[in-house]
């Protein structure tokens, strides 16, 4: 499990970043350091990710799909660099099943962007789309 103090520094950061009338590059780039730290326990972020997203008002939404292309982009970064593997089961968690489990809420996130209704949110959405186009995470596209 993340450390309680990082968990809550996580939350508390994540939720300064989607609520703000713009987004921050230093509190974004806080928040993705503490995420790539906590990778291990990828269940707990994209739990946390997911949770705070639907519990957001429509104009936060479209910061919160800034967050988690944010986070998977600097994850994906990771897992080439690093030569991980892994997928959505794996016992331990790291950037790549972090993308496996982001990837197991895109339906979610792509639905409850639609609901919305506004261009941008519908736009923002599918540009998230692009990090799950390679070999390890492709299983959505093949659908």
């Amino acid at each position: 499990m993340i450390p309680l103090i990082a968990e809550q520094e996580f939350e508390t950061i994540l939720k300064d970043v989607v609520q703000a009338k713009r987004l921050s590059a230093s509190k974004m780039t806080a928040l993705t350091d503490i995420a790539m730290k906590s990778m291990e326990n990828d269940t707990q972020l994209v739990s946390t990710l997911y949770r705070t997203h639907k519990s957001l008002p429509p104009t936060s939404k479209v910061s919160s799909l800034y967050v988690f292309d944010a986070l998977s982009r600097a994850a994906r970064h990771h897992a080439n660099k690093h030569g991980l593997t892994g997928d959505a089961n794996s016992e331990n968690g790291n950037s790549a099943t972090f993308l496996a489990k982001i990837e197991g809420v895109l339906d979610g996130l792509f639905q409850d962007m639609v609901t919305i209704g506004s261009t941008e949110a519908k736009v923002s959405g599918f540009g998230l789309t692009d990090i799950f186009k390679e070999p390890y995470v492709s299983s959505y596209w093949d659908q």
